[in-house]
Protein backbone atom coordinates (compact mmCIF):
# COMPACT_ATOMS: atom_id res chain seq x y z
CA UNK A 1 0.00 0.00 0.00
CA UNK A 2 1.20 3.47 -0.77
CA UNK A 3 0.84 6.34 1.64
CA UNK A 4 -2.67 7.36 2.69
CA UNK A 5 -3.32 10.73 4.33
CA UNK A 6 -5.56 12.21 7.00
CA UNK A 7 -7.04 15.71 6.97
CA UNK A 8 -4.86 16.36 10.03
CA UNK A 9 -1.69 15.96 7.88
CA UNK A 10 -0.54 12.51 8.96
CA UNK A 11 0.45 9.73 6.60
CA UNK A 12 -0.29 6.04 7.11
CA UNK A 13 1.54 3.15 5.49
CA UNK A 14 0.57 -0.50 5.96
CA UNK A 15 3.20 -2.93 7.22
CA UNK A 16 3.14 -6.66 7.94
CA UNK A 17 2.39 -5.85 11.61
CA UNK A 18 -0.08 -2.96 11.25
CA UNK A 19 0.61 0.60 10.09
CA UNK A 20 3.35 3.18 10.42
CA UNK A 21 2.25 6.77 11.04
CA UNK A 22 4.19 9.95 10.30
CA UNK A 23 3.63 13.56 9.34
CA UNK A 24 3.23 14.88 5.81
CA UNK A 25 5.58 17.27 4.08
CA UNK A 26 2.92 19.96 4.47
CA UNK A 27 3.03 19.49 8.26
CA UNK A 28 6.84 19.42 8.21
CA UNK A 29 6.91 22.84 6.54
CA UNK A 30 4.89 24.27 9.44
CA UNK A 31 7.50 23.24 12.05
CA UNK A 32 10.28 25.61 13.11
CA UNK A 33 13.86 24.33 13.19
CA UNK A 34 13.79 24.11 16.98
CA UNK A 35 11.07 21.87 18.33
CA UNK A 36 10.21 19.24 20.91
CA UNK A 37 8.53 16.00 19.93
CA UNK A 38 6.37 14.22 22.50
CA UNK A 39 5.60 10.63 21.47
CA UNK A 40 2.91 8.31 22.89
CA UNK A 41 3.67 5.36 25.15
CA UNK A 42 3.77 1.83 23.80
CA UNK A 43 0.66 -0.27 24.46
CA UNK A 44 -1.61 2.79 24.62
CA UNK A 45 -4.81 2.45 22.61
CA UNK A 46 -6.31 5.26 20.56
CA UNK A 47 -9.37 5.81 18.45
CA UNK A 48 -9.24 7.61 15.14
CA UNK A 49 -9.54 11.32 15.91
CA UNK A 50 -7.84 11.13 19.33
CA UNK A 51 -4.84 13.35 20.09
CA UNK A 52 -2.01 10.86 20.16
CA UNK A 53 1.10 13.03 20.64
CA UNK A 54 2.35 16.54 19.87
CA UNK A 55 5.09 18.73 18.50
CA UNK A 56 6.01 21.90 20.37
CA UNK A 57 7.53 24.43 17.99
CA UNK A 58 6.94 28.07 17.12
CA UNK A 59 3.47 26.59 16.64
CA UNK A 60 1.92 23.81 18.67
CA UNK A 61 0.83 20.75 16.67
CA UNK A 62 -1.35 17.96 17.95
CA UNK A 63 -0.88 14.69 16.10
CA UNK A 64 -4.35 13.24 15.61
CA UNK A 65 -4.61 9.48 15.25
CA UNK A 66 -5.66 8.67 11.68
CA UNK A 67 -6.75 5.13 12.64
CA UNK A 68 -8.00 3.21 15.64
CA UNK A 69 -5.41 0.89 17.15
CA UNK A 70 -2.72 0.19 19.72
CA UNK A 71 0.77 1.70 19.81
CA UNK A 72 3.15 -1.21 19.31
CA UNK A 73 6.35 0.74 18.77
CA UNK A 74 7.55 4.35 18.89
CA UNK A 75 10.49 5.68 16.91
CA UNK A 76 12.69 6.25 19.96
CA UNK A 77 15.59 7.50 17.84
CA UNK A 78 13.56 10.71 17.36
CA UNK A 79 13.71 11.38 21.10
CA UNK A 80 17.49 11.84 20.80
CA UNK A 81 17.43 13.63 17.44
CA UNK A 82 14.14 14.61 15.83
CA UNK A 83 15.78 16.51 12.96
CA UNK A 84 15.03 13.71 10.42
CA UNK A 85 11.42 14.88 10.58
CA UNK A 86 12.56 18.11 8.96
CA UNK A 87 14.67 16.50 6.26
CA UNK A 88 12.45 13.64 5.03
CA UNK A 89 9.13 13.14 6.82
CA UNK A 90 8.19 10.21 4.56
CA UNK A 91 11.19 8.17 5.70
CA UNK A 92 10.73 9.16 9.33
CA UNK A 93 7.80 7.44 11.02
CA UNK A 94 6.59 8.47 14.48
CA UNK A 95 4.98 5.26 15.71
CA UNK A 96 3.61 1.91 14.63
CA UNK A 97 0.08 0.77 15.45
CA UNK A 98 -1.39 -2.74 15.53
CA UNK A 99 -4.94 -4.02 15.93
CA UNK A 100 -5.81 -1.33 13.41
CA UNK A 101 -9.29 -0.35 12.27
CA UNK A 102 -9.75 2.19 9.51
CA UNK A 103 -12.76 4.02 10.89
CA UNK A 104 -12.18 7.36 9.13
CA UNK A 105 -11.64 7.78 5.39
CA UNK A 106 -8.04 8.41 4.36
CA UNK A 107 -7.01 10.19 1.17
CA UNK A 108 -4.78 9.11 -1.69
CA UNK A 109 -1.75 11.28 -2.52
CA UNK A 110 -3.73 13.02 -5.28
CA UNK A 111 -6.71 13.68 -3.03
CA UNK A 112 -4.41 14.97 -0.27
CA UNK A 113 -2.60 17.33 -2.68
CA UNK A 114 -5.99 18.74 -3.72
CA UNK A 115 -7.03 19.06 -0.07
CA UNK A 116 -3.95 21.02 1.02
CA UNK A 117 -4.30 23.29 -2.02
CA UNK A 118 -7.80 24.14 -0.83
CA UNK A 119 -6.67 24.76 2.76
CA UNK A 120 -3.71 27.02 1.99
Amino acid sequence: MSFRYSKEHCWVKKTDNGVLVGISDYARRQICKTFVLNLPDEDEEFRAGDVICDIESCRYFEIISPVTGKISKVNESLLDDASPLLSDPYECWLFEMTDVAFTKPLMSATEYAEYITLTE
